[in-house]
């Protein structure tokens, strides 16, 4: 995947009709709200469908998306529409049996694709660690490159409220990192 310039095209879209504004907030966005709500612990097939999602909504509240803040709208969408579809999936698991649905990204040699593959699955047993508050701190700050003002905005929290989630996030990351490394030693 390519990393998304959400904010470019945008700037200038924003500018346009809203014609045009949509899609280059779907061109320039979806990439980022993917892999968002991937860290945020959606499996790639849900994932696929909670974009989608971002995408309705952000379509029917275009005109109340101010210019300059798509990104701050798309991923509290993100947030509220990936806590929604982990608690539809925690009720599903529940009622039926998951069928193993991994897909391996194309990569030069097989040897490549699952060494990435291991790295991936650590990161979401790493990120699964994690408390959801914690999580979206950490995933937004780490993963997705916010600032701490831009993250306590978004979660409507304070910047210290912030900050401490962060701080712990990355406590018990490295944590999980360490604890996956021993055990795949033994």
């Amino acid at each position: 995947m390519k990393m998304p310039a959400i904010s470019g095209t945008l700037a200038k879209a924003s500018m346009g009709t809203d014609t045009e504004r949509l899609p280059a907030l779907m061109r320039d966005g979806f990439d980022a709200v993917w892999r968002l709500l991937r860290r945020l612990g959606l499996p790639a097939d849900a994932a696929d469908d909670a974009a989608q999602e971002v995408f309705l909504v952000a379509a029917r509240r275009l005109g109340e998306i101010a210019p300059g803040s798509e990104r701050s709208f798309l991923y509290g969408a993100a947030l509220r529409i990936a806590q929604t579809a982990r608690r539809r999936l925690s009720r599903d698991a529940q009622r039926h049996v998951q069928l193993d649905d991994t897909r391996i990204a194309a990569t030069p040699t097989p040897e490549a694709a699952l060494d990435t593959r291991q790295q991936l699955e650590a990161l979401d047993r790493a990120l699964a660690a994690l408390e959801h508050d914690e999580r979206s701190v950490f995933v937004l700050f780490e993963i997705e490159r916010l600032t701490l003002s831009e993250i306590a905005e978004l979660l409507l929290i304070p910047r210290g409220t912030a900050a401490s989630r962060l701080r712990r996030a990355r406590s018990r990351f490295v944590r999980a990192l360490r604890t996956q490394k021993r055990g795949s030693r033994g």
